[in-house]
């Protein structure tokens, strides 16, 4: 499967050193995976896959993984960097990339999740959830599926011994055992989409606004926050991101994003978000439909700072490949699919510092990073 491998990144600078990580890039077109080396500077794997795909990061920043919607399958790139446990400290071991697993999970794998060590994916085609122990990854890879019932658009999650599936369709989250028992649910979410993990709480949006779980014990409470009253008509929150550093979620909401805490406020923006998310640090970035990138503060919405990256992006429906948007340590990295680029911008100037030619037409992508000392 790798058709490219330039070999070892170079060891640099002091031993305690942190590398940069690496980018991994999913063509939006044909089955390609490219692997960015953010310390060597340039494109160091390539590897063939089944399709286009949408990539995550998993595994405490180890994996990413590739979902090929329309292939039905679900690719896992080990990154090449990887602690080593030696008691008293952890080492950051260094190596080549490589496709860890191609496995199916389901047909149509479309959304995914991974919390506390479990990877969730949902697969349209058929309602099914395939829970994956990321610990077995390359291993005896240790999967179970939870069916929910019937095709639909469902955004699942792992929590202890529990496993959620959000509903778009039926507008319901449904909690089941990992036996696969449906043990209780939690309805009036009607067109859910999009979810955020918070300390003991999770959030999904609906079209009317969002659905509060809180773990409680052995269960869940619910709540729900309605929109905004002077809501623009069809306004809704359809994405949501959080942060440890703040007590509450992000999400999309019209020409803004919304803060969602005990109730939903709207931060304005020039255009419409089309990805947002936090860095490593929890510096708040969104890249907006002008083909600009914002950095703003997170508590109030003030921006902070805007470069612009792209012509506006107009590409939608089936088959367009629009910008994707990683976020690293204190960098964002933002694809440029009719350019065959992936631009590296620091986010304390929000300056352009990189241009990484990838060519083909890189849409997806994913961050990876591990900590360690290196000797």
């Amino acid at each position: 499967m790798a058709s490219l491998l330039l070999g070892l990144p170079a060891w640099a600078g002091p031993d305690d050193a942190k590398h940069p990580g690496r980018l991994v890039v999913a063509d939006g077109k044909v089955g390609m995976l490219r692997v960015i080396d953010l310390e060597k500077g340039e494109v160091m794997a390539s590897f063939s896959a089944p399709g286009p795909a949408n990539v995550y990061t998993a595994g405490n920043g180890m994996y990413a993984f590739a979902l090929h919607r329309e292939q039905n399958r679900v690719s896992v790139v080990y990154g090449g960097l990887r602690q080593e446990d030696h008691g008293d400290h952890k080492d950051l071991v260094v190596e080549a990339p490589y496709i860890l697993q191609t496995f199916t999970t389901g047909p149509k794998p479309t959304h995914f999740s991974s919390h506390n060590g479990m990877a969730t994916i949902f697969n349209d085609g058929d309602g099914t959830v395939a829970v994956i122990d990321e610990k077995s990854l390359g291993l005896n890879l240790r999967m179970f599926e939870i069916a929910t019932g019937a095709p639909d658009h469902g955004a699942p999650l792992a929590v202890g011994n529990l496993v959620l599936a959000g509903s778009l369709n039926r507008g319901v989250v449904e909690v089941f055992s990992r036996g696969g028992q449906k043990i209780t649910s939690f309805s009036g979410c009607p067109r859910l989409h999009g979810q955020a993990v918070l300390g003991n709480r999770i959030a999904y949006g609906c079209s009317d606004g969002v659905l509060l779980l809180e773990r409680q014990g052995n269960g869940f409470v619910s709540r729900k926050l309605p929109n905004p009253a002077a809501a623009p008509q069809n306004a809704r929150i359809g994405t949501l991101v959080s942060h440890g550093k703040y007590p509450f979620f992000i999400g999309n909401f019209a020409q803004g994003l919304a803060r969602v805490d005990s109730q939903i406020s709207v931060y304005p923006l020039p255009a419409n978000p089309v990805r947002f998310g936090f860095d490593k640090d929890g510096v708040l970035v969104v890249l907006t439909a002008d083909g600009s990138l914002h950095t703003l503060e997170a508590p109030t919405g003030k921006v902070i700072a805007s470069l612009k990256v792209s012509e506006p992006i107009t590409a939608s429906g089936e088959g367009a490949v629009r910008p994707g948007l990683a976020l690293g340590d204190g960098k964002a990295f933002v694809t440029l699919p009719d350019k065959g680029e992936v631009l590296e911008v620091e986010l304390s100037s929000l300056q352009i510092k990189r241009r990484f030619k990838v060519d083909g037409t890189p849409g997806s992508l994913a961050w990876l990073w591990v900590d360690g000392v290196r000797h």
